[in-house]
This record gives C-alpha cells, sequence and structure tokens, in this order.
C-alpha cells in the first residue's frame, strides 16, 4: 500500500516541519506556564508546600494568593490564621508558609490569570470571579444601589490582582445592580431567598437555565422535599409559580447574556 503523499515529496516534508513547529510550541507553553506553576508547588524536598497542605484545609489556594500584599502584611495574615488554631499552624510553620507565599507568589498568580475565562453569560462570569472569595447568597442578599455596587465591585477587583479586569468589574457591578432589583421588586423574590437560598448556595442555581417546563419540575420537586423534610422551607402552590415566574425571567432561555 503506498503512503499518502508518496508521491508530493514537498508535501511531506511541509507536514514534517508544521509538526515540528507544533511540538515545539507545545514545548515552549510547558516551559513557560505549566513548569514553573508545578515546581512552585513544591518544596526543595519534592514535597507539596506547607502553604498547600497547611492553607487549602480552609481556603481555596486561589484565594490565598490572588491578593498582592507587602511581606509585613503576609506575616500578620499567617499570624491572625495561626492565633484562630495553634494547634494547627505552629510559629515555625508560619515562617515557612510565609516563605512559601513570598517565593512562589509570581507563578502562582502567573497560572491564576493565565486560567482565567471569559463568559458571555454574565451570570457565570459573576459565579467564577465573585466566588473565589465570597459565597453567592452573601452576595446576593446586600441591598445596595447601584453606585455601590460598582465600588464594592471596583474594591474587589483591586484586592484580586488582574484576575478581574475593569470589564468584568463593569458587568458584574451592573449584574448585581438588576438581579438584586429584580429579587426585591419581582412578587417570587423574596420567596426566593427565603425558601430557596435556605437550602441551596446561590452559585448553584445560578448555573443553571431552563424554559418554563423546566424550572416548573424543579421547583415542584423542591417543593415536595421541603413538604417531607424541612418544614421551614414548605411553600404551597401559588408561591412556587411566582417562583418559577421569578427564575424563567432572570434564568430562562432568553436570558443567556445573563441580564438581568
Amino acid at each position: 500500500m503506498r503512503c499518502h503523499n508518496a508521491g508530493n515529496p514537498d508535501r511531506s516534508r511541509g507536514d514534517f516541519w508544521e509538526m515540528g513547529r507544533s511540538l515545539l510550541l507545545g514545548i515552549v507553553l510547558f516551559c513557560h506556564f505549566v513548569l514553573p506553576a508545578a515546581l512552585a508547588s513544591q518544596s526543595p524536598t519534592g514535597g507539596p508546600l506547607l502553604v498547600d497542605v497547611k492553607c487549602s484545609k480552609c481556603h481555596t489556594l486561589k484565594r490565598v494568593f490572588i491578593t498582592p500584599r507587602p511581606v509585613e502584611e503576609w506575616r500578620d495574615v499567617v499570624e491572625e490564621m495561626m492565633d484562630k488554631n495553634p494547634a494547627w499552624i505552629s510559629p515555625e510553620e508560619a515562617q515557612q508558609i510565609v516563605n512559601d507565599i513570598i517565593n512562589t507568589w509570581p507563578e502562582r498568580v502567573q497560572a491564576i490569570t493565565s486560567e482565567r475565562k471569559s463568559y458571555e453569560d454574565a451570570r457565570f462570569l459573576f459565579v467564577d470571579r465573585c466566588t473565589l472569595c465570597h459565597s453567592i447568597n452573601r452576595i446576593l442578599l446586600k441591598d445596595k444601589t447601584p453606585e455601590e455596587w460598582k465600588e464594592t465591585v471596583e474594591r474587589m477587583r483591586s484586592d484580586a490582582g488582574g484576575y478581574i479586569t475593569e470589564e468584568d468589574s463593569e458587568r458584574i457591578a451592573r449584574f448585581l445592580s438588576e438581579r438584586v432589583d429584580v429579587l426585591k421588586e419581582d412578587a417570587g423574590g423574596n420567596i426566593f431567598v427565603v425558601k430557596c437560598l435556605i437550602c441551596h448556595p446561590g452559585e448553584q442555581i445560578l448555573m443553571e437555565t431552563h424554559d418554563k417546563a423546566g424550572w416548573e419540575e424543579i421547583v415542584k420537586k423542591m417543593q415536595n422535599i421541603a413538604r417531607d423534610t424541612f418544614p421551614m422551607a414548605r411553600f404551597g402552590n401559588e408561591e412556587a409559580a411566582l417562583v418559577v415566574d421569578l427564575l424563567v425571567k432572570t434564568q430562562g432561555p432568553k436570558t443567556h447574556t445573563g441580564s438581568p
């Protein structure tokens, strides 16, 4: 059987060089992004860094590394964590954790920002950027004006280094202002806050998009569960219908851009 390119040596040679360029590019990207991050997460002895072992028990490592701080401030933060649980972090370990953070911070931040994704849907952008440090419920239950949301998100952007862009902050502030207004003004908003957020993290709900029939099925299922197992969250058919209308308005098929 003859090779497909046997009669065309120039094409074979071109394919070979194209494959070589692709391989070289892959090696360069690996060495520039992946390898430094991998080495940064190891101690000189080859094991995991102490900051990874100790701090990841309470926080995501993204949250630990995303905020730029001077050395003294890092030391204060780690000492505060040590004071909360002296049996978990000793003074010697606290100093090593500070050293780990300082020595690996640039590589960690580069790795975090290189993983950042863009989202057309403002809901997903909000969940991705803000759950780095906060629960969605904590944010959605705040009552702020558009200007206050803008100031809050801008402050978070300054704390998050390069992970939240200026465009991100504008879209998130606009989404929060519109979304919270809906929760306050819509008849189903208060029911949603009192009955739905009592059991579910907001990010779990925000990640879903359904038509009216889909939301009706989900809300009916939750209604039955609450009736049987959780009296505090029980709600009737009229309340369920209002919640469904709210979810269709904010998370129906035609709201894929996340507004409101």
